[in-house]
């Protein structure tokens, strides 16, 4: 799946010069409002859980070895940006370019069926166990978008970006009775690379409305062969961010002749004083 997103990504340039050039600008070249303005994005998250189970041998001593099934679920979490965008000048591959900075939430499940390995045994001998996680991330990111439209009302927006997340609260509880499990716990930091693509809704003269879905493509740190996918626990989990972005262009300013208060002496003239010439 990640080379499937990485190959989309990187052929977005290519797909886009191929294109005719016809003009594909979606924000407004004239009239009385910017081609600059607000970003607000509430999402909602959800930790994907691999295609495949995650299994593991446990040896605990030479005579007790454990087979070990894990079965992760994802959780549903939240989040909300804001920040600025800014539309570019007869955009070719880059329509806008946003920043934004927020919070959001990453949550998930991991099972596990841990099956004593004993052949002698008529029925299996089987421990359970369960963990969770809620995961706090303070955020920031950097998109570039290529918007198309589709209708005069309706565009296509795919967007590469950059997002590095700080954890700042945690909650992990795990139940593994007497199996020492290695539980893996991502670091603080961690720096990636994002693909998203959402449809674009002109909802006013300066709003438009574009629902969207996000997941990492790279990790550039932690490093872990650049996986997009987060190891937690025992299973890796693909963040999915399904946005509700809302553009609010700016304002133009009033622009209006400057009042002159002063007032006009009786002497004075359109040329200056009375009894003078302007040549």
């Amino acid at each position: 799946m990640r080379k499937l997103f990485l190959a989309i990504a990187l052929c977005l340039p290519i797909l886009v010069m191929g294109q005719n050039q016809r003009d594909n600008d979606i924000f407004p070249k004239f009239g009385n409002y910017e081609r600059k303005g607000w970003i607000i994005n509430p999402s909602v998250t959800y930790m994907l859980q691999p295609l495949k189970q995650m299994q593991q041998r446990i040896f605990m001593s030479s005579d007790t070895i454990y087979d070990v099934l894990y079965n992760a679920r994802g959780k549903m979490g939240v989040g909300i940006e804001m920040g600025r965008f800014y539309a570019i000048d007869y955009p070719r591959i880059i329509s806008y370019i946003d920043f934004s900075f927020g919070l959001k939430m990453l949550r998930g499940v991991e099972s596990f069926d841990a099956t004593l390995a004993n052949p002698d045994r008529l029925s299996p001998y089987v421990l359970r166990g369960e963990g969770t996680f809620s995961q706090s991330y303070a955020t920031a990111s950097l998109n570039l978008t290529n918007a198309n439209k589709l209708s005069r009302k309706t565009s296509i927006h795919n967007t590469l970006g950059f997002n590095a997340d700080y954890l700042f609260a945690d909650i992990y509880t795990y139940n593994s009775p007497i199996i020492p499990m290695d539980l893996k716990i991502p670091g603080n930091l961690v720096l990636q690379a994002h693909y998203k693509i959402g449809f674009g809704f002109d909802i006013g003269n300066n709003l438009m409305l574009v629902p969207s879905v996000e997941t990492p493509i790279l990790t550039f740190y932690q490093y872990e062969d650049l996986k997009s996918t987060l190891a937690i626990f025992n299973s890796r989990y693909r963040p999915l961010i399904f946005r509700l972005t809302l553009l609010i262009l700016d304002k133009k300013a009033d622009r209006t002749c400057p009042k002159n208060n002063k007032p006009r002496k009786n002497k004075e003239t359109l040329f200056g004083s009375s009894g003078t010439k302007p040549w």
